[in-house]
């Protein structure tokens, strides 16, 4: 097992309620672990990347967490919560995830969509938290549209604002920009942060590395070979760990206004 300890907690930590601990925790399949035993420690305000090469686990990571289709062993703790002994409804007022299948009735308004995130989670005014959320995004104009009737990037904006109308403590992510503009790209990291300000933990699988180092706090970098790394994102982006996991020579640089982005050399 590779132990991976992110963000160490204080012993006077006034949120141990809200503190999210694996504990030797991993996904498998057909009887067989998907990566490797995870240990971590994550405090609220936490926007983790998770990141790596195809095929190494990813998305089984988080929909292990998430419960949704895929088995885990070990177990995870909010506070003292064990998540994987909650039943569907109570762990949805504390764990939402966006996957990858953005799949839905195509007859389904928009509006009527979103609202099933705050349905989900019992919110007081789901109407009002599905407009809230679509406005975030900047699409509350696709409100009435029919979902049916978007782009493959709408689809996605009309997801993640799904996402945000549950109001969970434990955001998941899995590729939340794959079919994003560069605006909404831009918007989808700035939501991600906004999360992170305020007290929620963020837990996103991402592809694209620059964006991990902009919006993540920490990094969880999956190698697949039992070399995997978990930290600050300059410390675990670095150009040699990238190589070892990607194969692929890489440097970080940042612009004058302070981002920073990573190119292949």
């Amino acid at each position: 097992m590779i132990p991976l300890a992110l963000t160490p907690l204080p012993t006077d930590c006034p949120t141990l309620a809200n503190v999210l601990t694996f504990d030797s925790f991993g996904a498998f399949r057909s009887g067989r672990a998907l990566g490797d035993p995870l240990d971590l420690r994550l405090l609220p305000g936490t926007v983790l990347g998770v990141v790596g090469p195809n095929g190494v686990g990813k998305s089984s990571l988080l929909a292990a967490l998430a419960h949704a289709g895929v088995h885990s062993f070990g177990r995870v703790h909010l506070g003292d919560q064990d998540l994987s002994t909650l039943g569907a409804r109570t762990r949805a007022g504390l764990v939402s995830m966006l996957a990858q299948d953005l799949q839905a009735p195509e007859e389904l308004l928009v509006r009527d969509l979103v609202e099933v995130g705050a349905w989900a989670s019992r919110r007081e005014d789901p109407p009002a938290a599905a407009l809230a959320a679509l406005e975030e995004l900047g699409v509350a104009e696709l409100a009435p549209r029919r979902y049916g009737s978007l782009s493959g990037g709408q689809r996605q904006l009309v997801q993640i604002a799904r996402v945000l109308a549950q109001d969970t403590p434990i955001v998941i992510f899995d590729e939340p920009t794959s079919a994003l503009d560069l605006f909404h790209q831009r918007q989808v990291e700035q939501t991600m942060r906004r999360l992170g300000n305020d007290g929620r933990i963020v837990i996103a699988a991402l592809h694209d590395l620059s964006l991990a180092l902009n919006a993540c706090t920490q990094i969880l970098l999956l190698s697949g070979d039992g070399d995997s790394h978990a930290g600050a994102p300059s410390e675990v982006l670095r150009p040699d760990l990238v190589h070892a996991a990607y194969g692929v020579h890489t440097s970080i640089h940042t612009t004058p206004l302070g981002r920073r982005f990573l190119s292949t050399d």
